[in-house]
């Protein structure tokens, strides 16, 4: 196999096909990506045996043949070849009062030990150099430790900055590829194997090697023949999947709440999550359903998070059957397994006749909370609400700690079905785990927040007050019980 690419393009696709390359694994051969070229179309192949993503691009095909080439060491190596790396700086916003409350935990050393600085004055972490795909893997497994340990301390404000944390990682990842990308976008590669899976490299200033896999080893997808589908405009998928993901269930013992739901309606499609404790619900209601029957299908919740790093604005076919899912867009095929399992009777269990309403600006509520939350009760996570007519009092305390904190803020609360209520002389008392209403609110962007009750042990519904006029999104908070 012979065949030349430029540096841009081939970061590109190593970049998307190594999201499904597993960190660590059993079976060696998952480690690497397999190429196939026919005259000038190469296919690459990469799989962790759950997800597998399959590109198709155009090179300049010299000789066809296949080869499996380890993936990490590949895409480090294109990364790292052809510029003089030392004096880029890749840098996202971090803020100093995250920051100096990790640092305080004395558990950064491990992180900010070779490349990764903070700039104080600039309020940013920086890196030296592109962040490689092994390297940031290094850094989120440290933060993962960090973060298990936050939460058996019950220090649940060092628990909410580790993660805003990991998200910036993420960004400084992301921002590291695209940066390398435009820099690669004139430079050319020469890729080459023999017989004995030998990987020759040639750039205009180097030679390198690897040492490749026999391709027959490497596992592909097995497609199937027709499948049943439709098209969806690609921000709008990511958009109703980064509603309702927070609130499936992680934890594959319950398998079918492990994932999101896909339920397919004549006139809508509703994407679905839940863990039995909270339920995230999206309908979208301009939906072109042309096989006209009502269907559902789980989609894995790792295979979601996939779809957010790789499905692009444009428009996205979506394939499926009992078993399999098949996304396409304009570059790349993801293919993954569905969850075989039955998802739960949703529409039973959302409240139809809940008779109070809450209405609060959504700032003051999520800051309220975030201070909640370094006193709530660790096992329980409860802030409790005392509502009146206008005003809401929040709660927190913590007894293994003896710490404990309140504030009010402004609200509106009414009765649905009797005008003359008032909470003042009687306040309506419930509680919840602050942590899912934290999630709840970072997905709803209207300014203020709507949430209806029937009573304190019964299921509160969330919502944003303004809604596009083809969406409708809810989220139902099954309250904490107070003693």
């Amino acid at each position: 196999m012979k065949f030349n690419i430029s540096v841009e393009n081939f970061v590109n696709y190593l970049s998307k096909l190594s999201h499904v390359i597993p960190v660590r694994s059993t079976l060696p051969i998952l480690d690497n990506i397999l190429f196939e070229l026919e005259g000038n179309e190469l296919t690459m192949h990469a799989t962790d045996l759950e997800n597998f993503i399959r590109a198709k691009l155009t090179v300049n095909g010299k000789e066809d043949g296949s080869c499996a080439i380890p993936a990490k060491r590949l895409l480090d190596l294109t990364r790292l070849l052809l510029s003089k790396f030392e004096a880029v700086n890749i840098d996202v916003e971090f803020k100093k009062p995250d920051y100096d409350l990790l640092n305080e935990g004395s558990k950064l050393s491990n992180i900010f030990k070779d490349k990764l600085r903070y700039l104080n004055f600039e309020q940013k972490l920086i890196h030296k150099g592109f962040l490689s795909l092994e390297d940031k893997e290094s850094i989120i497994e440290e933060i993962g430790r960090n973060q298990e340990l936050y939460v058996n301390e019950g220090r649940h404000d060092l628990a909410s900055a580790n993660e805003l944390f990991k998200n910036k990682i993420e960004e400084l990842f992301d921002k590291s590829e695209k940066l390398a990308a435009k820099m690669y976008s004139k430079k050319k590669l020469t890729i080459e194997t023999n017989e004995k899976n030998r990987v020759n490299i040639t750039s205009t200033n180097g030679k390198y090697s690897l040492v490749g896999e026999t391709p027959e080893d490497y596992p592909v997808f097995e497609e199937k023949g027709e499948l049943n589908s439709f098209a969806l405009n690609g921000s709008i998928l990511k958009q109703f999947i980064n509603k309702v993901k927070h609130a499936a269930e992680e934890d594959d013992i319950k398998r079918n709440m492990a994932g999101i739901l896909f339920d397919i309606r004549k006139e809508d499609l509703r994407l679905v999550a839940t863990d039995g404790f909270r339920l995230g619900k999206i309908i979208l209601k301009e939906f072109k359903n042309e096989s006209q029957k009502d269907d559902k299908f789980i989609v894995p919740l790792k295979t979601s998070e996939l779809i957010l790093k790789l499905v692009e604005s444009s428009d996205v076919k979506i394939e499926y059957d009992e078993t399999i899912l098949k996304m396409t867009t304009d570059t790349i095929e993801i293919f993954s397994k569905l969850v075989d399992d039955t998802f739960p009777n949703y529409e039973t269990v959302i409240p139809q006749n809940n008779d109070k309403q809450l209405k609060v600006a959504k700032l003051d509520f999520t800051n309220s909370l975030k201070r909640a939350s370094i006193f709530v009760d660790p096992p329980t996570k409860r802030v409790k609400f005392e509502i009146k007519n206008s005003v809401m009092m929040i709660k927190a305390d913590n007894p293994e700690i003896g710490g404990e904190g309140e504030e009010v803020i402004d609200c509106r609360f009414i009765s649905l079905d009797n005008n003359e209520a008032d909470y003042d002389k009687e306040p309506y008392v419930i509680s919840f785990n602050v942590f899912y209403l934290l999630e709840t609110l970072n997905v709803i962007h209207s300014p203020d927040i709507i949430m209806t009750f029937s009573n304190p042990s019964k299921a509160a519904i969330i919502m944003p007050s303004e809604q596009p006029d083809n969406e409708e999104y809810t989220e139902l908070v099954m309250p904490v019980r107070v003693s």
